[in-house]
């Protein structure tokens, strides 16, 4: 590892170092309007004497002065600033000569001299029918939070207790960084925890991907864009924020342009320390035994995160770029949790703990001590031959990810009669991915468009758990169970896809095809017990739009896609922190595979625009989670359960009502019959929900921008029971200072308190036995936090939107390509 960091860096330093063999030489001027007044950051480029290439470039200071470091040969300067002609001089520089340019006048365009002033703001959500993009940069609410706060308040994507990511109420969802598979999301939730919202430039949601992406993920695709700045001279940002409960960040995004390299430096510090609390009751009568629980947990996670990101774009020309970047995490976390629990006589139909007599209360504590680190090295590389209709593109990455959990549990008799108990568990994990891939699209004739790719994708993952229990001569024995083994595991992905697309009169569309051969092989050291996986399915695509004017149109589009078990799923290990409740996960999956269709209207006019969707999805083997009775202990572990059929209707939203005041809103409405049987017994759910979210941004004035947004999921049946439904609203104000050089956030989550995790599962199928199972828990309670971020370099250039995102942005409307 440390070889590859150290080639890793030398290869980004030494494709930089022959630009500095020769002696420089220096450029100064002073920037004037036409009254004579200094021009402060006006964007000041360096370019070669064919006016082609860019070579460096700074803006001017506070007193309109600028000075740049060249090489010795001919240039052509070029000025530039907001409501002002473009200003160009050739000049020819020598070694170690100093050109001073002198002063420099500006002349304004004819729209200024009118004194009318013209602004534009982009949407925090841009809507096509490939996908929806929002901006992260202007939502007040998740600032000085992390990734988790930001998909909070993405339209259609909801999260909960368990770490998992549901789109339009489907959890199999392919999440992505940058547009690449990525260690960084790889464990769910969790991992996106590390990732600060101020490092995000914008989420994108494809509901229906083409045969251009990975065919990963039936729900669809969440693809989260990281800020890259690729303006000239130094720019970035520094940012400090706090909160509570305890939440303390200081990060900074850092790049550096001049000549042919953009050089971008980027890290966070983070410490966090969140108050968790959940009940639960259990009961259960069977023919051999029958028993009847509640269970009151109250836990305190903290976690302190470093996190950095580093790398170039080197420009060999104007059309060829390659990225290379590494990415660095390192993670501590510590989990206290105490749970009480409180056993009961068994009462038919009881459901709390009102219900029964108190038979024995006992207090079980663990402290977790969880160290991760995560190593990720990309390089990228795009070569557009004649423009971007016809370009190359090629990344490979390598990431590594380590992961070490101690626990030390003890238990004890709080009430009534038994052993105490002290144990402790070693939970040890080590993953690889190598990954390469391949995209190449050319245009054919005037309309059409084509596009071939391949990809490979191998990854390993190795875990190893230990459970012990001290003996009364204080000597450790292995806990008997499913606890103690180690798990391999190798998964490889190789894949190749085409699209063609074609324009005529008001239509478009295209047409793909995705081959992918899976290899999955699994194998338990203590027993030997192998599984191998290898299967190859094609996964076509179609899409067909048609516009009726430049204001509305239509689209329709089909994808097959499938959901594969992760490494985390199949590991057979249990969590052993709750002794009565057990989450493991099933060598055996399989893949379940989806066919969906959707149909899409959108409507854009002066003051606003609507995307309405219709879809269609229909699954086989879904993967469910089963919970079951099994001697004293509740077991939670998936299955491929059921086929499912889910319909819907999707509205997306966003309307100026007045200047300055915007209201966006999303609703999804849809309905799903499962129907699945496992072990001779009918699990059968059928019902609707509805979800959703409105935004409210109020432009108080040019400095001042209140925001507040209120999201709801509604209740739902699932095959064993019925989870309930929760309201949550945010509110943040925002004040720029210092002539846009930096910004002052306040933001109330969760304002009244509600956001719950609440569900409950029967055993209503099976006549004999009485099974009664229901959780409560709260992750996450009401939290304030501010933030400030100072901003340098050229910040009327990003007040106008400059430093945009990184790579992965844009799009067409025929199929969802990057």
């Amino acid at each position: 590892m440390k070889k590859f960091l150290s080639i890793a860096l030398l290869t980004l330093f030494a494709a930089s170092a022959a630009y500095g063999q020769a002696d420089e030489a220096i450029v100064t001027g002073t920037i004037y309007d036409e009254n004579d007044q200094p021009v402060p950051y006006a964007s000041v480029a360096v370019y070669d004497s064919t006016e082609t290439n860019v070579v460096t470039g700074t803006s001017s200071d506070s007193s309109g002065t600028f000075r740049i470091d060249v090489d010795p040969g001919s240039y052509v300067l070029k000025i530039t600033f907001l409501s002002f002609k473009p200003y160009t001089e050739p000049f020819r520089v020598a070694s170690g000569e100093t050109e001073d340019l002198g002063d420099i006048t500006l002349n304004p365009t004819a729209e200024s001299l009118g004194e009318v002033v013209v602004e534009g703001e982009r949407s925090q959500m841009t809507m096509s029918f490939d996908r929806r993009v929002f901006d992260v940069g202007r939502d007040i609410t998740s600032l000085g939070g992390s990734a988790i706060n930001v998909l909070d308040n993405v339209p259609s994507i909801t999260t909960d207790i368990d770490g998992n990511i549901s789109l339009r109420g489907n959890e199999s969802v392919r999440v992505l960084i940058n547009g690449k598979p990525s260690s960084m999301v790889s464990n769910g939730v969790d991992a996106l925890r590390s990732i600060p919202a101020n490092m995000i430039a914008e989420v994108e949601i494809i509901t229906n991907p083409s045969s251009k992406y990975s065919a990963e993920g039936t729900a669809g695709i969440i693809n989260i864009i990281l800020k890259e700045d690729k303006r000239l001279g130094l720019n970035g940002s520094v940012s400090l924020g706090t909160g509570w409960p305890q939440d303390h960040e200081v990060s900074a995004n850092v790049n550096y342009r001049r000549g042919m390299i953009n050089w971008f430096l980027g890290g966070s510090l983070d410490y966090r320390k969140d108050p968790e609390e959940g009940s639960s009751f259990q009961r259960f009568a069977g023919a051999d035994t029958s028993y009847m629980y509640a269970e009151q947990t109250d836990a305190d996670e903290s976690e302190i995160d470093g996190n950095l990101r580093f790398g170039a774009n080197f420009n060999f020309s104007e059309n060829s770029v390659l990225t290379a970047s590494v990415f660095a995490n390192l993670e501590e976390e510590e989990n206290r949790e105490d749970i009480l629990y409180t056993d009961l006589n068994y009462v038919p139909n009881g459901q709390n703990i009102g219900d029964g007599n108190i038979i024995t209360r006992t207090d079980r504590n663990s402290v977790e001590i969880n160290d991760e680190k995560d190593l990720d090295f990309n390089l990228d590389y795009q070569n557009e031959f004649d423009g971007d209709e016809h370009k190359l593109e090629a990344d490979a990455s390598f990431d590594i990810s380590r992961e070490k959990a101690n626990a030390d549990i003890e238990e004890s008799i709080r009430q009534g009669s038994g052993d105490p108990l002290i144990q402790r568990s070693v939970d040890e994990e080590e993953e690889k991915d190598l990954r390469f891939n391949a995209d190449y699209v050319r245009p054919l004739g005037e309309n059409g468009k084509l596009e071939a790719g391949l990809r490979s994708d191998t990854e390993w993952m190795e875990n190893s758990f230990l459970a012990e229990e001290q003996q009364p001569d204080g000597s450790w024995q292995a806990v008997e169970g499913e606890f103690n083994d180690n798990f391999l595991y190798r998964e490889g992905v190789y894949a190749a896809y085409t699209n063609l697309g074609t324009e005529w009169g008001k239509f478009s569309g295209q047409i793909g095809v995705r081959l992918e051969n899976t290899r999955i092989r699994t194998e338990l050291s203590s027993t030997d017990e192998v599984n191998d996986q290898n299967y190859v399915n094609l996964f076509p695509t179609a899409f067909l739009n048609y516009s009726f004017n430049e204001e509305q149109s239509v689209q329709f589009s089909y994808s097959r896609r499938l959901r594969r078990p992760w490494s985390r799923m199949l590991l057979p290990f249990s969590d052993f922190s709750d002794s009565r409740t057990r989450f493991t996960g099933n060598p055996n999956l399989k893949p379940e595979f989806s066919n969906s269709y959707e149909a899409g209207y959108l409507h854009y006019w002066e003051t606003g625009s609507l995307l309405t969707s219709f879809y269609y999805r229909h699954r086989t083997d879904v993967i469910e989670r089963i919970t079951e009775q099994e001697e004293n202990q509740i077991r939670i572990y998936p299955i491929n359960l059921a086929t499912e059929k889910a319909w819907g209707v999707e509205f997306s939203a966003d309307q100026d009502i007045m200047d300055g005041l915007t209201l966006t809103a999303n609703a999804n409405l849809f309905r799903s019959k499962s129907e699945g049987t496992y072990q001779n017994q009918v699990f059968d759910s059928e019902g609707e929900t509805l979800t959703a979210r409105s935004r409210l941004r109020w432009e108080i004035s040019e400095q001042l921008n209140y925001q507040a947004s209120l999201r709801y999921r509604g209740p739902r049946n699932t095959t064993q029971g019925r989870r309930e439904g929760s309201t949550m609203m945010d509110s943040g104000l925002s004040y720029e200072m210092m002539e846009g050089k930096a910004l002052l956030s306040l933001s109330v989550r969760d304002i009244f308190n509600s956001r719950n995790f609440n569900n409950t599962v029967t055993d209503d199928g099976n006549p004999n036995t009485d099974f009664y199972s229901h959780r409560e828990f709260s992750w996450s309670t009401r939290s304030f936090s501010i933030n400030f971020r100072y901003f340098f370099g050229n910040t009327e250039d990003r007040r106008r939107g400059g430093g945009g995102g990184g790579p992965g942005g844009g799009g067409d409307d025929m199929g969802g390509d990057f």
